[in-house]
């Protein structure tokens, strides 16, 4: 069972009448502040754990305050007295303050514009439930007997469900505020704190490579030291000669060789620079220039003898850049053929069988890691174009591991309309900025 699912058993309909009688307000919205909460504090609980700090505070706060899971017990009970209620909020709002410091203001506001209740029945909100929540983390402890590093792991074994479960209409103010852009992104990991021994000894969880040595005889230590010493000098003072010869003549060489090797190295950045601009900003085939000396890819052939790849072939464009080693990671292509109808979850025709080559591409190259970039305009009502990007791209996900694909090899990330909400100071073009509606494909790991 998840910590989501474990905390939703624990806050029943009989606790939740009994909190929001105690703040008094409605059921209906005291149920979607909670759900607020519950989300903001394992998000945040989540980030805090990247950092060792984080993941020792955290483990400390549970051992010290005697976070058993045994207060979970008969909660609707302990609800029943508001004097122990008080006190369970006051002991959150204690920790909350050391473990998200500076936020606790700015939770409770974000809390109380999105369930619409008091701000001073969220700061309530928010202390109760942080108690209830390392309650839970703390029983999970006791259970599994995990020291920090394991409950820092097991944590963060809930960032699928945390982005599957919080609301596309809380996400993008929920990353926003608590600043969970590389939680929800996969690009964050749990940190590991050093372990020490019975003895004192402090062991660190990173490798190091092994060391050997050579075993001497006692006799010949001090000889033996000079004669490594002397060895190692004269092999030295050989290299550094014969490096320096080498660089003099490879420079005599390169002179004559200068402008050739510029001209196809700049010819080669360009045209890659180009087709990452194509694919950020023009999802369609057209002449593009790539050399100032009047080289050009088009539909056909170039100067350069370089074919022009269709964009709407995902495994003719993908192909031959993940199988060239030399070429660096973080390409991107826009996977034209995906696409959804105005403000809807709802694919077009031929949007499945994109997503199915996209698989068998992942499949093709085992090592291949990648993150999905989501782009919308067409948000409307309550469906922000941030989340509604989001969602998009986490369907994507979803149906890439349906067919088999491991979820660590594929990050989603919303972008809404791709424009800042608001224009730098030194900015004085005044031109108005295009709005995106696409999915990018950025290869993280080739």
């Amino acid at each position: 069972m998840n910590l989501f699912t474990n905390l939703t058993t624990i806050l029943s309909s009989e606790v939740l009448l009994r909190i929001a009688t105690y703040i008094d307000e409605p059921i209906e919205k005291t149920s979607k502040a909670v759900d607020g909460l519950v989300y903001t504090i394992v998000g945040g609980l989540m980030k805090r754990t990247t950092s060792e700090i984080g993941v020792t505070q955290l483990y400390n706060h549970i051992q010290k305050g005697r976070y058993d899971g045994a207060l979970l017990t008969d909660l609707a009970a302990v609800l029943r007295d508001p004097a122990l209620t008080n006190t369970l909020i006051t002991q959150g709002n204690d920790v909350i303050s050391h473990l998200l410091p500076a936020m606790k203001s700015s939770i409770s506001s974000m809390i109380s514009g999105y369930a619409g209740i008091r701000n001073s029945s969220a700061i309530s909100l928010l202390g109760l439930l942080t108690t209830i929540v390392l309650q839970a983390l703390g029983k999970q402890v006791k259970e599994q007997k995990l020291d920090a590093n394991g409950l820092a792991s097991t944590l963060f074994a809930e960032r699928e469900a945390f982005v599957n479960i919080v609301p596309e209409e809380f996400m993008p103010r929920l990353v926003e505020k608590v600043g969970l852009h590389q939680i929800v992104a996969g690009l964050a990991a749990p940190a590991r704190r050093p372990t020490v021994e019975s003895t004192g000894r402090t062991i660190t969880t990173a490798t190091r490579p092994a060391i050997s040595y050579d075993m001497t005889d006692e006799s010949d230590k001090d000889n033996g030291a000079l004669t490594k010493w002397g060895v190692g000098a004269l092999i030295a003072l050989a290299l550094a000669f014969g490096g320096y010869y080498l660089y003099q003549n490879t420079q005599k060489y390169s002179d004559g060789q200068t402008g050739i090797a510029d001209s196809s190295t700049t010819l080669n950045d360009t045209i890659q620079a180009d087709t990452v601009t194509r694919s950020l900003a023009v999802p369609k085939e057209q002449a593009i220039k790539t050399a100032p000396k009047s080289t050009s890819i088009t539909s056909a052939v170039s100067t350069t003898g370089v074919t022009a790849i269709a964009p709407s072939n995902l495994t003719q464009q993908m192909t031959p850049y993940l199988g060239n080693a030399s070429l660096p990671k973080g390409r991107v292509f826009t996977l034209t053929g995906v696409a959804y109808q105005p403000g809807s979850m709802t694919m077009t025709i031929g949007s499945a069988a994109i997503i199915t080559e996209l698989a068998t591409i992942l499949k093709t190259y085992p090592q291949l890691q990648i993150q999905l970039v989501g782009y919308a305009n067409d948000g409307w009502g309550s469906i922000t174009n941030k989340s509604l990007s989001f969602k998009r791209v986490n369907q994507i996900k979803q149906q890439l591991m349906a067919s088999g694909i491991n979820f660590m090899r594929i990050d989603a990330i919303g972008l809404g309309t791709g424009i800042a909400p608001s224009i730098a100071r030194n900015d004085t073009s005044a031109i108005k900025r295009p709005t995106l509606r696409k999915i990018d494909l950025k290869v993280v790991v080739k």
